[in-house]
């Protein structure tokens, strides 16, 4: 003898949706969010270089684009991590927590015009020493810079949670997909049912 389980309710089973959506679609775009990638592309055309900045979510969605139409040169700013101590229930507790450091990449331009880029500290370096080989540069073209801005919480944590979004994305389109084609797959055999019943 065989039992099923209780069909779900379409309220059980919109609470099941709303669920799945949080955990693999809006808690990744928080997380991309507070510690977002971002992608600088410098072009240069004659002896002007142009930056444009694209600030993204899901490593790929953007939120925020900027740019410049004449890059002079780039620099850097650091602030410094700190060690202070936790609070909790608005009281601060004996117990020492560290605080990263922040990193900035600073694109400057014509007069007072700067475009500024949150940047790992653990990779501001290597990214200015990028954007400023391209600078110096005499090369026609252009060249795209990958940076993060915190590679604990935003590329590794933040890359484990989009592939969540991926698979999220994939399977809905799948389900979309072949309702969609059942949908079709009925009202075909429905005309053609019809057309042998009048002929």
């Amino acid at each position: 003898m065989q039992f099923y389980g209780k069909r779900p309710s379409i309220g059980e089973t919109l609470l099941q949706h709303i669920i799945v959506f949080l955990i693999c679609v809006v808690f990744p775009g928080v997380t991309t969010f507070m510690a977002p990638a971002t992608w600088l592309t410098f072009e240069r055309s004659h002896e002007k270089v142009r930056c444009t900045t694209r600030t993204c979510v899901f490593f790929v969605v953007p939120f925020k684009t900027q740019a410049i139409a004449e890059v002079t040169n780039v620099s850097e700013r650091k602030l410094a991590g700190s060690t202070q101590r936790e609070r909790r229930f608005g009281r601060t507790t004996d117990k020492t927590i560290h605080v990263d450091g922040e990193g900035f990449l600073k694109i400057h331009g014509v007069g007072d015009q700067v475009v500024e880029v949150n940047v790992s500290p653990a990779s501001l370096e290597v990214v200015v020493a990028k954007c400023n080989r391209f600078l110096i540069s005499t090369e026609l073209g252009s060249t795209t810079i990958f940076a993060i801005a915190n590679w604990k919480f935003g590329a590794i944590m933040g890359g484990i949670l989009t592939s969540f979004t991926a698979l999220y994305v994939v399977g809905y389109s799948i389900e979309a997909m072949k309702w969609l084609l059942a949908r079709i797959k009925n009202v075909f055999v429905s005309s053609r049912s019809s057309s042998s019943t009048q002929s």
